[in-house]
């Protein structure tokens, strides 16, 4: 007799699992995109973040706002994929702001040593208001 396992699902890839990685998108103002995070960060949901910050680039043309406050896990893969993106902001000339107020977060990236890297808000009336954002480190 053989025994063959079930077939297994891969960890963050349903919507509905607890932690799933979960986005959302707004615009509050012109030019404004805002990506709202939540759940894991993780290698097995670093490809969807990627993609949905490519397009979150794409559609802003002044202020890009990634919400990482609803983050309960960030691994590598994630924090890799937030330096790519601040190199394509830059390039874009388009302005990413953080807004973290998140130990997970806050943690990983200084652990990296790129926290000085990103430019941080605690509000998205922060983030976009007629100062911009300011870095909170």
């Amino acid at each position: 007799m053989s025994f063959i396992p079930a077939p297994r699902t891969e960890r963050g890839t349903d919507d509905h699992a607890p932690g799933a990685l979960r986005l959302r998108t707004t615009s509050p103002a012109p030019g404004v995109v805002v990506l709202e995070t939540a759940g894991i960060l993780d290698m097995n949901s670093a490809t969807n973040f990627a993609d949905a910050v490519r397009a979150h680039l794409s559609a802003a043309t002044a202020t890009a706002v990634l919400d990482l406050s609803g983050l309960s896990f960030l691994s590598t893969h994630g924090a890799v994929v937030l330096l790519e993106a601040a190199h394509r902001a830059l390039m874009r000339g388009v302005h990413l702001v953080l807004l973290s107020q998140n130990r997970v977060v806050d943690r990983l990236l200084e652990m990296l040593d790129v926290a000085d890297r990103f430019t941080y808000a605690t509000t998205v009336e922060e983030a976009v208001g007629p100062a911009g954002a300011t870095v909170l480190r």
